[in-house]
């Protein structure tokens, strides 16, 4: 794949990952429970269980196979929606959060709207999940190919295995950083990795909480919670866009 990504990127708050994998893990657990079992984030989980449900002739499984689809159709169009809006001499970032966040929106506005839904294979149940799973999808895109050095912030399986390697390689760096204190490569290694190594923590804690608290707030608020995450992204938009015009 060709790497978009340009020098002239600002460095991005560090708090600005976490708060996206806090919004996946969100979102996922509003999927998994408003709409009977769909992982709109963790798209491994939907794989799984649309080849169970397969076995088991389950007629729910349409909605799983049309979550993956929309998950990588909306990863292709925000790539090339990116690709256009730096051709067009704009920063990306601003208009690709404020995309995901309309997503989000959406599939927000359906669950309030029709409250009623009866099952995996309810159409308005699978629209839903579509527009939460091409939200998801957008996010992926613009963590991969607009913030340097950042994780994937909705997959948590390639996290836990860079958490692993991390882990080894601080020890290693510590290692070195303590036997010569005064060697400038060895301090640079050490901080470079300490650094990596709390990105990685901070994205899968966000996501943890993220999961967590969507949960409660899905038992205590119902379907409205959801619209935390939508503000969140576009609260985020706007800082972005803010960022940009005082740059």
């Amino acid at each position: 794949m060709t790497d978009v990504r340009t020098a002239q990127d600002a460095p991005l708050p560090k708090a600005m990952p976490m708060l996206l994998s806090f919004v996946a893990g969100y979102v996922d657990s509003y999927t998994y429970l408003a709409l009977f079992g769909l992982f709109a984030a963790q798209v491994t989980g939907s794989f799984i269980i649309a080849g169970a449900e397969i076995v088991r002739h389950d007629v729910g499984v349409t909605g799983k196979l049309l979550a993956i689809v929309a998950f990588v159709a909306a990863a292709a169009v925000t790539a090339a929606l990116i690709a256009l809006v730096r051709d067009k001499g704009s920063a990306p970032l601003p208009w690709m959060l404020a995309f995901e966040a309309a997503l989000l929106a959406a599939f927000v506005a359906i669950v309030l709207l029709v409250p009623d839904i009866k099952g995996a294979n309810d159409w308005r149940g699978i629209a839903a999940g579509l527009f939460a799973a091409s939200a998801m999808g957008a996010q992926s895109v613009l963590v991969r190919l607009l913030m340097k050095g950042i994780p994937q912030t909705n997959v948590m399986t390639g996290n836990m295995t860079q958490l692993g390697i991390a882990i080894t390689e601080i020890i290693t760096a510590q290692r070195r950083f303590a036997r010569s204190r005064h060697d400038t490569d060895a301090r640079r290694e050490y901080h470079a990795v300490r650094d990596q190594l709390l990105v990685v923590l901070s994205v899968a804690a966000g996501f943890l909480l993220g999961a967590a608290s969507g949960a409660v707030a899905f038992v205590v608020t119902g379907v409205p919670g959801a619209l935390l995450a939508v503000a969140i992204v576009a609260t985020l938009a706007l800082w972005a866009l803010y960022r940009e015009k005082v740059a």
